[in-house]
């Protein structure tokens, strides 16, 4: 691809392997599979005939060994692109309009570019430190319990189900039911019923799916669902979903089920609702006039530009941070309005970060030091984005941090609280704790920062942030691997699953629905309404080590990105590039 298309979608610090559209994975074994014929004909009469199969040279130590960084092949090349309007790049955008214009003017249109970042005002994601590893079970109990209800009162509403059907109910619903109808239901539900209680007609129980099993992978035969202890008393009983022509189901997730229950023990499921998302956020037309055509707080009729990437930032064999180096470098040559970077910064299942005396770092004389996370955070991220400003002063660019569980510099707990910059005085050493954000936001300027903007926003993980009039929520742990690695379902499109994945975050109202947790995801349930979602993004990034890609999903009002990882093991990763263009500035006009 030429420099002009890198930027169309998905950017890549590294693509270590490419396949022809249609080509699948092949695993080593099968690139090595020969087909052997008893004989030349083709023919096998010989039902004794043994065949043994050629030998194969084994490779050299030097093939074994794993690429580096500076070997990896085809750096910058566009691995994914999502682009259906076929609309230009934001540096594309800029280069034309400077073309046109003479060089105080093209100064101008720079600088009368602005860009507001803040938290979604009706999020309730932390904002500073709490205690957490002391919930008592009968509070955790609870918690579970209260998220059953709400998301039981969600469904009933949504799907318009009711606990018994009166002929006042029905006469309402005959002149209702158009406009009542949701995106999840498409005709009317059976009526309401507890789970357990046996019906010999269809009824629709709410409840959250187990797994029957205390270990291994759920699957088909071992679905369980389970109601509230206020309604069912906390019953469990077996979910049959072979008449259900297509589903995806994970241990915690909060459906709504139609079938019959004749005998109180197991339901025959004919109708599966997989959850209710939250409602669009909306804008009013003065307020997209402002965000896109302003000139103040505005994009001056210019793109936004995000950058989207994940740690870790270095590769595990040397804390060099190489990746994060290349990756600011070309930030400082586009110069784009966000860069969302997620954790971990400082990477606890890295080697060098593991030895008990602290992380091995070489100083500027080439020796092995040990130091603190937090300096080798200040001296690697922080420094890197503090020379980032010294070298280009006029640059614009916000930096927002998503620190992750993995993080050695943070609270390993999710929900995740932001990172903390301590500027501790201290004489003719460094400052204890300090992360080094607060000489970001010094460099380049006068000793007086005055009401500059923010260089470095440090917020929680997950987030529902909005950046001018667009809302992206954003969550550094890898839910979609967590669920992929325990769902079962059946009869999906060809190659919707990861899309569907994505889509179990939006219908369950929640950035991690997994019950019970995967290994490392350190959820404190006392905090369970610190993760959910307050509305419906428009784009939801949820970083994975999973195949990257950028699809919409709920009829094309959210697009879910995996930017993937910066670094993977001793070579370089990806990231993602989104430009959102503006409306036509006549139509908001008549809007307004």
């Amino acid at each position: 691809l030429d420099g002009n298309a890198e930027r169309d979608g998905l950017s890549a610090v590294d693509a270590v392997a490419h396949t022809t559209p249609g080509d699948g994975p092949v695993s080593p074994s099968a690139k090595n599979t020969t087909s052997h014929h008893p004989d030349s004909n083709g023919s096998s009469s010989t039902a004794m005939s043994v065949v043994t199969p050629p030998k194969h040279t084994l490779p050299s130590q030097a093939q074994l060994t794993p690429l580096t960084y500076r070997e990896r092949p085809n750096p910058g090349v566009t691995l994914i692109s999502y682009n259906p309007r076929n609309l230009p790049t934001a540096v594309q955008v800029m280069e034309e309009s400077a073309s046109r214009l003479s060089p105080s003017e093209r100064e101008a249109l720079t600088s009368k570019r602005g860009c507001t970042i803040q938290m979604h005002p009706e999020a309730t994601h932390p904002t500073k430190g709490f205690r957490f590893m002391f919930t008592p079970l009968e509070k955790r109990a609870r918690c579970l319990e209260n998220r059953l209800l709400e998301m039981n009162e969600v469904l009933m509403e949504e799907c318009g189900i009711r606990e018994e059907e009166t002929e006042e109910e029905e006469a309402v619903e005959e002149v209702g039911l158009e406009s009542k109808v949701g995106e999840n239901r498409g005709e009317k539900m059976a009526t309401w019923a507890p789970v357990g209680v046996p019906k010999q007609n269809t009824v629709t129980c709410i409840g959250r799916i187990c797994n029957e099993a205390h270990e291994g992978k759920i699957n088909s035969t071992s679905l369980l669902l389970e109601g509230s202890r206020q309604h069912s008393s906390g019953s469990r009983i077996h979910l049959d979903p072979t008449l259900i022509p297509s589903y995806s189901l994970f241990p915690g997730q909060i459906v709504a089920v139609e079938g019959i229950n004749s005998s109180g023990r197991t339901l025959q499921a004919s109708r599966l609702i997989e959850g209710a998302a939250p409602s669009l956020d909306t804008s009013l037309a003065s307020e997209l006039m402002e965000f896109q055509h302003g000139s103040i707080k505005g994009m001056n009729g210019m793109p936004l530009s995000i950058v989207a990437m994940s740690g870790p930032y270095t590769t595990k064999d040397n804390l060099e941070y190489d990746p994060l180096v290349d990756a600011i470098l070309k930030i400082s040559e586009d110069k784009p309005d966000v860069v969302i970077m997620c954790g971990p910064f400082v990477d606890v299942r890295q080697p060098l970060v593991q030895d008990e005396r602290g992380a091995i770092i070489l100083n500027e004389d080439g020796e092995k030091e040990t130091a603190t996370f937090q300096q080798v955070f200040a001296k690697k991220v922080a420094g890197i984005l503090q020379e980032l400003y010294e070298a280009n002063t006029d640059i614009k660019t916000q930096f927002v941090l998503v620190p992750s569980v993995d993080d050695a510099i943070s609270d390993s707990v999710y929900p995740q609280p932001p990172m903390v910059d301590l500027e501790v005085k201290t004489k003719g050493a460094a400052a204890f704790g300090s992360l080094g954000l607060h000489a970001v936001e010094m460099a380049g300027r006068e000793t007086s920062t005055g009401n500059r903007p923010k260089r470095v926003h440090c917020v929680s993980n997950p987030c529902t942030l909005r950046i001018n009039d667009v809302t992206i929520g954003v969550t550094s742990s890898d839910v979609l691997f967590h669920i992929s690695s325990d769902e079962t379902n059946a009869n999906l499109p060809p190659g919707s699953r990861l899309a569907r994945i994505a889509e179990h975050l939006l219908h369950q109202r929640s950035y991690y629905p997994l019950f019970p947790p995967a290994k490392g995801a350190c959820l404190d349930l006392a905090r369970y309404k610190e993760w959910e979602m307050p509305c419906r993004p428009d784009i939801l990034i949820v970083p994975s080590r999973l195949a990257t890609f950028a699809k919409e999903v709920m009829g094309g009002s959210t697009i879910v990105v995996n930017p993937g990882e910066l670094t993977k093991g001793t070579t370089g990763g990806t990231y993602a590039v989104m430009d959102v263009h503006p409306m036509e500035r006549e139509g908001l006009e008549k809007a307004v």
